[in-house]
């Protein structure tokens, strides 16, 4: 019989998520496709999550859909549905415990009557570090790439497991469009003004697709420079992503920060359409340089790389996602690290 597993997810978005949030989205298809293996799941999220585990939640909405909690509060909620995680997972007689807010289980961890594992969804800060650290003893953790364990040497990992891509809605597309293509948040250190630069040196059209994380940055970086040629079409739904990827020429990844993973990269891949990258964090891992497309240092080697793009094959970047980057293979590796750690 296969172990029990807890699963605790942060309130503050829905799972699966409308739009962009490649956590909830990832939490998500973890969850269904270890369903699908068999494996009992009782899943601690928000009121609104749609799932076939078993679900605890102690909001009826997600965080950020309620103006009285909203993002100044949502912490507070996380701490409460924690608590609310390990006293009922104890009850039940869970087996393991996935966490997706690391540094909050790491303090409930010693709780628990069956070992945490947490995955790390972003690059630990110093204080993380500490908490990591501090409680080293009572959770273990799994990184999405081997760079981003830089930030935070010396606590217990036990895999690396990259982040998978739903093949079967990400639509291979052979012939390559005229457009760069531009999918993130919009603030400063996802790089949607060097994207910008980049199309504008090369007087190619520029689609911009995201969320506005940060206004300002949009006001004085990309509203003066749409137009005809450079267009924000706003953020877009997942559905949406293998149109908007892959009839691009190639996709821009300009990121100005240890990005820990990149979903956009392999999601780009899987459509058969090249990506340009900046060489930070895991980008020379999940990018293979003049294989899927071009690692680059800054917007100058950016210009040159697209200039380049169809020495890259589509073909080879689409197996390329299916091989490193299924949802299939995501899941087993999950499987496989809970099912190993539980005995």
């Amino acid at each position: 019989m296969k172990p029990k597993i807890a699963i605790l997810a942060s309130n503050l978005y829905p799972i699966p998520p409308k739009a962009t949030s490649a956590a909830e989205l990832i939490v998500s298809q973890i969850t269904e496709g270890l369903l699908n293996l068999g494996f009992p799941i009782t899943l601690y999220a928000t009121g609104d999550t749609k799932t076939k585990a078993r679900l605890v939640s102690v909001t009826k909405r997600a965080s950020i859909l309620d103006a009285k909690i909203g993002m100044a509060n949502h912490k507070t909620y996380e701490i409460i549905l924690a608590s609310r995680a390990y006293a009922d997972a104890n009850q039940w007689g869970a087996r393991i415990m996935l966490s997706n807010v690391a540094m909050i289980s790491a303090n409930f961890a010693r709780f628990g009557k069956f070992p945490t594992v947490a995955l790390l969804h972003s690059p630990p800060t110093y204080t993380d570090s500490q908490t990591m650290l501090a409680n080293k003893k009572f959770q273990k953790y799994i990184s999405i790439s081997n760079a981003q364990r830089k930030a935070a040497p010396g606590v217990d990992y036990v895999a690396t497991i990259y982040h998978g891509v739903d093949t079967q809605s990400l639509k291979f597309h052979a012939k390559p469009g005229s457009y760069l293509a531009f999918l993130g948040r919009i603030r400063n250190y996802k790089g949607a003004s060097e994207a910008v630069q980049v199309a504008k040196r090369l007087k190619l059209p520029l689609k911009i697709a995201g969320p506005i994380d940060d206004q300002k940055y949009f006001d004085k970086f990309v509203k003066p420079n749409l137009g005809k040629n450079i267009k924000y079409i706003g953020e877009i739904k997942h559905s949406q992503k293998s149109h908007f990827l892959g009839q691009a020429l190639c996709t821009l990844f300009p990121i100005g920060w240890e990005e820990p993973f990149g979903l956009v990269v392999p999601e780009s891949l899987a459509c058969g359409t090249p990506v340009v990258a900046f060489r930070r964090g895991s980008v020379p891992e999940i990018l293979k340089d003049k294989k899927t497309g071009y690692v680059v240092n800054n917007v100058k080697q950016m210009i040159t790389a697209v200039k380049q793009i169809n020495k890259i094959s589509r073909i080879t970047c689409r197996k390329e996602a299916e091989k490193r980057f299924s949802l299939k293979r995501m899941v087993l590796d999950y499987a496989k690290i809970l099912t190993r750690l539980v005995k």
